[in-house]
């Protein structure tokens, strides 16, 4: 495979800017990347989204199980990102979604043709199931594919590209996946005990995992991410982790079964940096105790962008995008970043993802012209 050559001027740039982002120090824009916006693009090409996009010759369950695919297609999204202004990073990533973890503890894994892989849950009824499962291995159920395809990432690239970290979800959404949703919100309440035991697997598991994928990614001599959402992080300065089913519970009930978790990984990595999808704001409270929050990835149709800027914007990096909520709808690319740049109260540690994601748009989404864009966002 011949791989494109990343734009080595352009990632320092980016990351210089991003180093400013992630320490609150980005005074003269919000930094930004251009992703998919739609079909109609004035000023560029539309991306095509290797993670995402049910769009193109193979399924997504073809590129997920084929690591040269998938890697042609993050090349082919890196080649159209690249083209367009923004603070990106050209870089690839191994993920499989939630099913990594998951996989390991004995979750059967469901491939779906045209969308990421779901599993069942590897728990019965009875919480006390969990006594039964002992820690897997780093490179238990699909973690091995994960490890597998970093290094043909590595070796197809020639090393040419960082490697983030894959989907590890968070504890809360692995042990969600694991017990079954429901059986999980309900021992709970009836079998504290037994959840916090499983939490401190999946926990100790995921610590592990991280540091066998940087590992790898290391002693190749490669840069490693340590995060699966955008933007960049730099290596040791957190990890992120995936909190959605934070949704479902309580702020009292986080704070019980989720913070220590949190803060264990926080501990361990130096920070955290949480991508939550959906209505997340009766978490401020919890969210704010946790130790050395380094920033929040959330969808502005999700959850209240006006409320997630005034709680959090110029306190810790925020990075947005549009989000899969149907019933909230912004007209436009151009309707989107201007709501976000009226509501918030400073432009330090605020991210603008402009990608309005495969699926939430019809065929009478407008064309989006990045000129505008760029314009709106400083960056002519």
């Amino acid at each position: 495979m011949n791989p494109i050559n990343p734009v080595t001027n352009i990632s320092k740039q980016s990351k210089d800017f991003l180093n400013k982002f992630w320490n609150l120090e980005n005074n003269e824009r919000p930094a930004f990347m251009i992703s998919y916006v739609g079909p109609k693009v004035k000023g560029g090409e539309p991306v095509k989204s290797a993670l995402f996009s049910t769009d193109g010759i193979d399924t997504v369950n073809d590129r997920l199980l084929d690591p040269e695919k998938y890697l042609k297609a993050q090349l082919t999204e890196i080649a159209g990102q690249i083209k367009l202004k923004g603070d990106y990073v050209p870089s690839l990533c191994p993920s499989l979604g939630v099913v990594a973890i998951p996989s390991a503890f004995g979750c059967e894994v469901v491939w779906w043709n045209n969308d990421f892989p779901s599993c069942k849950a590897a728990l019965s009824d009875d919480p006390g199931d969990v006594y039964k499962i002992e820690k897997p291995k780093v490179d238990s159920g699909e973690l091995k594919r994960v490890l597998d395809y970093s290094k043909y990432f590595i070796k197809e690239t020639s090393g040419k590209f960082p490697i983030r970290l894959t989907d590890i979800q968070g504890p809360l959404d692995s042990a969600a996946l694991i017990f079954g949703h429901n059986n999980l919100l309900m021992a709970m309440h009836t079998n504290p005990t037994e959840v916090h035991h499983l939490m401190k697997m999946v926990t100790d598991l995921t610590i592990d995992f991280v540091k066998e994928q940087r590992r790898i990614v290391k002693e190749a001599g490669v840069e490693f991410v340590p995060a699966m959402f955008q933007p960049w992080l730099p290596d040791g300065s957190g990890v992120s982790i995936s909190n959605d089913e934070c949704v479902m519970i309580s702020a009292e009930m986080h704070d019980e079964f989720h913070l220590p978790y949190i803060n264990q990984l926080s501990e361990e990595f130096g920070g955290i940096y949480i991508h939550s999808c959906g209505n997340w704001l009766h978490q401020f409270s919890s969210l704010e105790k946790i130790k050395n929050l380094r920033g929040l990835e959330f969808g502005a149709s999700e959850a209240n962008y006006e409320e997630v800027l005034r709680q959090f914007n110029g306190k810790i990096p925020l990075a947005c995008r549009i989000g899969f909520n149907q019933n909230i709808r912004f007209n436009s690319i151009k309707d989107y970043v201007e709501r976000i740049l009226k509501a918030k109260k400073t432009n330090r540690g605020l991210f603008i993802n402009v990608d309005v994601t495969n699926g939430l748009i019809d065929e009478h989404w407008p064309e989006t012209d990045l000129f505008e864009i760029y314009k709106l966002l400083n960056a002519e």
